[in-house]
């Protein structure tokens, strides 16, 4: 067993995150990493799954076998259990190793802001490498007929570069790391009527 990915990208997939992340965030990080890295980048993307997969079971398995988490933070972002529990395990593992201290920087962690910022949790905030890419948070296809389009391309090599020399420095892959999964959430209450 080893790394299966490089990146796992971690985002909510409703709303304008995830038409971003769907329409211009991934697929240009994909190209840009491409020109990077020596080998193609492997991305774990949750719509590139097959159907009639235990979905739970494989995001916990690929989020395992994945070198980087790539969160993409929103205030969407911090709502969803399933998007917090995937970095606080990449937190866990941060700790196990050593990492993202002052003795080593480096974590396993890169977040780029879609939106706002002002409104996370205080963990969140205190993160000061975080990229903000808010200034081109335009969800629609017709984004890319535009000259910002230019300037975020540009930005998402730099991310790239980024993401391509931290790569270089992640641990070997080990079976024992902590993968967080959301509490299950409550059952509705039916409301029965008054006899």
């Amino acid at each position: 067993m080893d790394y299966q990915y490089d990146i796992f990208l971690s985002y909510p997939r409703a709303g304008a995150t995830g038409e971003w992340v769907r329409n211009h965030f991934r697929p240009v990080l994909e190209d840009c990493l491409d020109l990077e890295m020596p080998t193609s980048p492997v991305i774990w993307y949750d719509e590139d799954q097959r159907p009639g997969l235990n979905w739970p079971l494989n995001l916990q398995q690929a989020l395992l076998h994945s070198r980087l988490l790539v969160a993409v933070w929103s205030p969407p972002y911090f709502r969803s259990p399933w998007c917090v529990a995937e970095w606080q395990s990449m937190l866990a593992r941060e700790k196990q190793l050593g990492l993202s201290t002052a003795k080593n920087p480096l974590g396993l962690v890169y977040p780029v802001v879609f939106a706002d910022g002002i409104h996370f949790p205080q963990e969140a905030r205190d993160v000061q490498s975080r990229i903000d890419l808010s200034t081109w948070g335009t969800p629609f296809p017709q984004f890319r007929k535009t000259e910002e389009y230019q300037q975020f391309w540009a930005s998402i090599l730099r991310v790239a570069r980024q993401v391509a020399s931290h790569l270089s420095t992640i641990p070997p892959w080990a079976p024992d790391w902590p993968i967080l999964t959301p509490p299950p959430a409550a059952a509705p209450q039916a409301l029965l009527p008054r006899l």
